[in-house]
C-alpha cells in the first residue's frame, strides 16, 4: 500500500503541438496503460471529488483511490491480484488500504461499478526536479492530447508548465483530469 500526494499541472494540446513537443523533447516509444473507472450507481465518489480506479501497465494491476484537495491529489495504491480484480467487477471492494480509504470517505457504500475505460499512451521525460507527461487518450469515443508535469509542489509544477509552454509558444488550455474528462463524456453520467 502506498499514499502519496501529487502535484500536477496540466494542459490540452493539439495534435500538432503534442507531436511538437514530442520532437523537441526526444522521440521515445509510449507505454500504454488501461485505466477502468469505478463509482456508486449514484457517484458518490465524483460528488466528493474523488475516483476510484484499476490500472493495468505493463502487467501490472494496481487499484487507486484519488482524492482532491487543496493543495494537490492524495492517492492511495494497492495492487490487485486477478481475484480481486474479479471481485471489484463484481460491484464489491476487494480488502486493503483502498477499502479502508473509501470507508472514511463514504462509510455506507458497499457497491462499486465499472463505468468504462480510458486508455492512455503515455511518454515520460524527466525533467526539472519532476516527470513531464505527454498523452495521447482515447476514451468514450472521444480522443485528447495533453503535456502534464508532476513537480515538487503545485506552485512549481505550474511554474515549470507555465515556462515550457511558453518556450514552444503554446496557449496553456487548462484541462480537467483524465477522470473528469472521461465521465464528462460518459452515457452513464450527466452533470444536473
Amino acid at each position: 500500500m502506498t499514499t502519496e500526494m501529487e502535484y500536477e499541472a496540466k494542459s490540452l494540446l493539439t495534435k500538432e503541438e503534442y507531436e511538437q513537443f514530442q520532437y523537441v523533447l526526444g522521440e521515445k516509444k509510449p507505454i500504454t496503460q488501461q485505466n477502468e473507472y469505478f463509482d456508486t450507481d449514484s457517484f458518490h465518489l465524483k460528488h466528493e471529488k474523488a475516483a476510484l480506479r484499476i490500472r493495468t501497465k505493463e502487467g501490472k494491476v494496481v487499484l487507486t483511490l484519488k482524492q482532491q484537495t487543496d493543495e494537490g491529489m492524495v492517492e492511495t495504491h494497492q495492487q490487485l491480484k486477478e481475484a480481486d480484480h474479479a471481485l471489484l467487477r463484481s460491484g464489491t471492494l476487494p480488502e486493503g488500504s483502498v477499502k479502508k480509504a473509501i470507508q472514511s470517505l463514504l462509510p455506507n457504500q458497499t457497491s462499486f461499478y465499472p463505468y468504462g475505460q480510458l486508455i492512455t499512451h503515455r511518454i515520460t521525460y524527466p525533467y526539472k526536479d519532476g516527470l513531464l507527461c505527454l498523452d495521447h487518450s482515447e476514451y468514450n469515443h472521444q480522443e485528447d492530447y495533453e503535456i502534464e508535469y508532476e513537480g515538487t509542489s503545485m506552485t512549481q509544477a505550474v511554474e515549470v508548465l507555465t515556462e515550457l509552454l511558453t518556450q514552444q509558444q503554446i496557449t496553456c488550455k487548462p484541462a480537467a483530469n483524465k477522470v473528469a474528462r472521461f465521465f464528462s463524456t460518459s452515457p452513464h453520467f450527466t452533470d444536473n
